[in-house]
């Protein structure tokens, strides 16, 4: 019986971990390609495309997830909400991306270029999302681990396809990263659609809006949470900086995958026990507690460990990054613990007050970053906001528990 989840995890994990090395290897072959200043240009080209992305969509995939688990009979249905809502979000999503993007970096690319990355990247990762998604949703996690490693395929290959015709430009690469990652998500939904049932052409569901709204701006803030440094700072400092640190949390990027591969496996759960009101749920988020609390300090261990082959991957110019990542390794035992207490506000139903919280953290860590900026400065911003966050969602899944246990001691008179 321990076989199975064990299996699963692994299973997961190198699901996760594939594409993400893959992207690693991309990103120091960046790193190497364009140098200290120009990378850091190429950050703050995409410091805003993951908050941008958790835009396409608005929510369908996780709501997909949550009413399939719920009613298996609604697969159809909010299925097709999902492809609708993709058809309908894509292009403002890009255009927002263009338009946030030119803002940061200036006349160094084109508005037609930067847009053409976004409409891209934005919608080839979405279709890749969208098919795992659904194969999450009826419980086929080989499937989904499938179409997680699809994630790994695209941009490594089309970037060195683009480095052997000579396109050494930070455009050309990165429209080619971009362009491989489009055709491959064009591919999963072709798969996915073979797959799984076909969605009936109806229309949208009012509870898939309502839901996908808070959904939607739940995984924002997250995606605020883990980006929200390097949208405020690629306005703030310059691209060596931006670059060094860009690089360190590229690193941390890793270390959370060994925790996301829990998370990703549980989520589900989250739902089912969330039917029984917040306790059950809570009682759920502290069984796997210490096996969270583990992984993430195992993985915080190897950060450190990791972190002093920076200067051989990347070069020497890219050595202060090590003194970085040594200062946010230990950070990803908050992000344990919030992404834990999150997820149990999501289980139980309490969506607005998870997008709420989060969202509160994510500004107070941007307010951190606008008033220190200055050399480790970062770090102490960085520790500061989402500190505050998990002290936050703690509090109040507590009080949602004493609040829950009170109604139910109530007797009707």
């Amino acid at each position: 019986m321990v076989r199975r989840p064990v299996r699963l995890y692994v299973f997961s994990l190198a699901a996760m971990l594939v594409p993400a090395l893959a992207q690693f290897v991309l990103f120091a072959i960046y790193a190497r390609v364009l140098g200290l200043e120009a990378y850091g240009v190429y950050v703050a080209l995409l410091s805003w495309a993951p908050l941008c992305f958790e835009l396409v969509g608005w929510g369908a995939g996780d709501y997909l997830v949550k009413r399939t688990t719920q009613n298996p009979l609604s697969f159809s249905a909010a299925r097709a909400h999902m492809r609708k809502m993709l058809g309908l979000t894509i292009l403002p999503a890009a255009a927002l991306f263009a338009l946030a993007t030119a803002l940061v970096i200036g006349d160094r690319i084109s508005p037609a270029i930067i847009f053409a990355i976004g409409l891209c990247e934005l919608g080839g990762l979405r279709l890749i999302v969208n098919a795992e998604q659904s194969a999450l949703a009826l419980g086929r996690l080989s499937h989904a681990n499938r179409f997680r490693l699809m994630q790994a395929l695209p941009r490594l290959p089309a970037v060195l396809l683009a480095l052997h015709l000579g396109f050494i430009s930070l455009e050309a690469l990165a429209l080619a990263s971009a362009a491989g990652l489009l055709v491959t998500g064009l591919a999963a939904a072709s798969i996915a659609a073979k797959l799984y049932p076909p969605a009936p052409s109806g229309a949208l569901l009012a509870e898939g809006l309502r839901d996908g709204t808070w959904f939607m701006g739940s995984q924002m803030v997250r995606a605020g949470q883990h980006n929200v440094d390097r949208v405020v700072l690629s306005a703030l400092v310059d691209p060596a900086t931006l670059a060094l640190y860009g690089v360190a949390q590229r690193f941390v990027q890793m270390g959370l995958l060994p925790l996301q591969a829990v998370l990703r496996l549980t989520y589900p759960r989250f739902f089912a026990e969330g039917r029984g009101g917040m306790a059950p749920t809570l009682r759920f988020a502290l069984i796997i507690l210490p096996v969270v609390l583990l992984v993430a300090i195992a993985s915080a261990g190897g950060l450190l460990v990791g972190g002093m082959a920076i200067p051989l991957l990347l070069g020497a110019q890219f050595g202060q990054a090590t003194l970085y990542l040594a200062h946010l390794a230990p950070i990803l035992v908050l992000f344990a613990l919030q992404s834990l207490t999150a997820d149990a506000l999501s289980g139980a139903g309490y969506l607005r007050a998870r997008t709420l919280l989060i969202a509160l953290g994510v500004g107070l860590q941007a307010l951190g970053f606008l008033l220190w900026h200055e050399g480790l400065e970062i770090v102490l911003a960085s520790y500061a906001g989402l500190a505050a966050s998990v002290l936050l969602t703690v509090s109040t899944v507590l009080l949602i528990v004493r609040a829950e246990s009170r109604r139910r001691l109530v007797v009707p008179a």
